[in-house]
Parts: structure tokens; sequence; C-alpha cells
């Protein structure tokens, strides 16, 4: 799926008018028309659901198996376990941001072609009914510049204090992916080495990884889980 053309629309759904709106983001991929159903198929496979209880004013989707991660509020970049499904600009409508802010989440429909009727936010509705629709809820981790620099500096802290006890083999790993721009993975692959090597970590340094797996804001919702499991297991001194 994420070798398909998709674009990624901002939408407000409001069933009805006393109601504020589920925030959403609306995925259509650019397939063939053969190739739809293969499409649901692979959502549906990844836990996509139906998602007729939200336009029926229900906002329970179902449970997050996605994640979305903005730096400015525009450029999104929403995956799942194995797959980035959209990375690109969004425009949100007013108050958008501060409502998906606010709830931590946010509901995620996809289908093909479906932007392309004429006033076809009304047309979701019926869509879903027809089961030419899935979705998801995303959780959603917005970040700022210097959130970022600060991030890398807590990296390159736990990789520092953990480098003398580690094999180089995951010293390296780690690194590499401090280079690479990627300072979640080498955060987890230190802690990774040190549960399975059972190596003792500082106290501090351990307190820093739990406040950094529960602020909403460091991980998303996948590393931050992966990471608390890591915790669970780790030896302190």
């Amino acid at each position: 799926m994420g070798e398909s053309a998709v674009a990624a629309v901002a939408i407000y759904h409001a069933p009805a008018a006393d109601r504020r709106g589920t925030p959403m983001v609306a995925l259509d991929y650019d397939v063939q028309r053969g190739s739809r159903h293969t499409l649901l198929q692979n959502l549906a496979g990844r836990g996509w659901r139906d998602p007729s209880p939200v336009f029926d004013g229900v906002d329970d989707l179902t449970s997050a198996v996605l994640s979305l991660r903005s730096a400015d509020g525009r450029t999104l970049l929403i995956e799942d376990d194995t797959d980035v499904l959209f990375d690109g600009v969004v425009v949100p409508p007013h108050g958008w941001l501060e409502h998906v802010r606010a709830l931590g989440a946010v509901g995620v429909i996809a289908g093909a072609g479906i932007t392309a009727a004429p006033d076809w936010q009304r047309q979701l509705p019926r869509l879903a009914r027809e089961s030419e629709l899935l979705g998801s809820i995303a959780t959603v981790t917005f970040t700022n510049a210097s959130g970022r620099e600060d991030f890398h500096a807590f990296a390159y802290e736990v990789v520092a204090a953990l480098r003398p006890a580690l094999p180089p083999e995951a010293v390296h790993d780690a690194g590499f992916a401090l280079e690479d721009d990627r300072p979640h993975r080498a955060v987890l692959e230190v802690v990774d080495s040190a549960v399975r090597h059972r190596v003792a970590v500082p106290a501090r340094i351990v307190d820093m990884l739990q406040r950094r797996a529960t602020d909403r804001t460091s991980f998303g919702w996948r590393d931050a889980r992966t990471l608390k499991r890591l915790l669970r297991k780790i030896r302190t001194h």
C-alpha cells in the first residue's frame, strides 16, 4: 500500500448540528477500480474496521492501530506497524489541530477515489454503509524543532551511559541510528540490549526513560509501548 499514490484531507464529521464534530483524516488511494477490494482487504488485515459507528455519532471507532506525527501541524506522517501510509502536507480546517491536540488521537478513514465526487464529505456515511471505506484510530504526537533537539540530547545521554556495559554491536547499531537521525531507534536498541545482556542501568537513566515513555510527546504509541515493556525487565543500580 505504501507504493500507491495517496492523498490526505483533514476534515470534521458532525452527524448532528449541535455536535462539534469528530476530527478525521481521509486517506484517498489512487488505485484501479479492480484493486479497490484488495486495498480494503489489506486494511482489514491490519486492524482497520467499519467506520459506520463514527458516522452514526459513536466516537469510539476501534482501538488505535496507527500513529500520526507532526512537527508543524501541517506535515503529517501516518504509519502502522509495517508501512508509512502518508507523509506530506495537509491543511486542516479551523480548530482541527487544537481539537486533535486535546484528544491525543484522530480518526482515520481510507478508501479509493472517495474525494472525487462533488460534495464528497456528505457521501462518506453512504460509502461506509456500502463497505467502500474502512477506518482506524491514530494516536497523535506533535513535536517541534526545540523538542526534537532535546530528544536527540536525551538519546545521546542514554547511549553514553550504557555504552561501557554493552557489547560493541549494540553500541554500533545505536550509533548508526543516531547518525541516521533515528534517536528513537537508538534508545530502543540500547535498552533492549541492556535487557538481553542483563546490564544494570543507572537509576537516573531509568527515571529519564520512564518519563519519556509516558509523556505522550517523545515517542509514538508503538515505541512507547515497546519501551514500557522493556523497562519492566530492566535492572538498576
